[in-house]
């Protein structure tokens, strides 16, 4: 079971976590890429490199492979597929009940959005869904997770919700508590089971499920 009551600070992901958009995310970069550039053996390695890492900013993964022009191109082309999608998406299973439930019974604990993605992004869709409210900050592109982390001088009992093993490389290089979101996974970027015996906390669906894990005081 989950204690909240030992915990500062939970951080949620974005991508897999509170909104199902990794399939989606999958897909849109490779129809960017090869609109752009084509279908060949350099365009194929930056998509399956940015898929494979899911958690880490979309410009840090592409600035590998391509020259800073061609960069630019490419986000601002994804950038208006992800527009278009934020428009119509909705949260994950469980989300709003889980931070009515948070705030209602845990008044100290503080809620980060902690993610690879772009915040324009994120503020737009926690907006569109009143829900940006519910968060102290969000921490996005601009500095990597585990920098982020490090600059809230996160404690043992503080605790990360995401759904890829950069998420769960952040959390065990830091030394947090990490639960893992398994419904809306991306298969290229889920970490191994026995990364997962060893290292998390609770693998579960979603929020759904989570909250029948929590330890209630009410």
């Amino acid at each position: 079971m989950i204690n909240f009551k030992k915990s500062n600070k939970v951080f949620l992901d974005f991508d897999g976590v509170i909104v199902d958009s990794n399939h989606f995310k999958e897909m849109a970069i490779e129809k960017t890429i090869f609109k752009l550039l084509g279908k060949n053996k350099e365009t194929i390695e930056a998509i399956n490199f940015f898929n494979i890492n899911a958690g880490i900013s979309r410009e840090n993964k592409l600035t590998r492979f391509f020259q800073d022009h061609t960069v630019s191109k490419i986000m601002e082309l994804y950038a208006y597929e992800c527009s278009i999608f934020f428009k119509k998406a909705f949260p994950t299973n469980g989300l709003i009940e889980f931070l009515r439930f948070t705030k209602s019974n845990h008044k100290n604990l503080k809620l980060f959005v902690l993610s690879g993605g772009e915040k324009d992004e994120i503020t737009f869709f926690l907006k569109k869904h009143f829900l940006l409210n519910y968060f102290e900050e969000i921490l996005a592109s601009e500095k990597n997770k585990l920098h982020h982390l490090k600059e809230k001088q996160v404690s043992v009992n503080d605790i990360f919700i995401g759904d890829s093993i950069n998420d769960l490389k952040a959390s065990i290089e830091i030394g947090i508590k990490f639960i893992l979101f398994s419904q809306y996974k991306s298969l290229k970027s889920f970490p191994k089971s026995e990364l997962i015996k060893k290292n998390v906390l609770l693998e579960t669906r979603n929020f759904e499920s989570l909250m029948k894990n929590i330890i209630s005081y009410e």
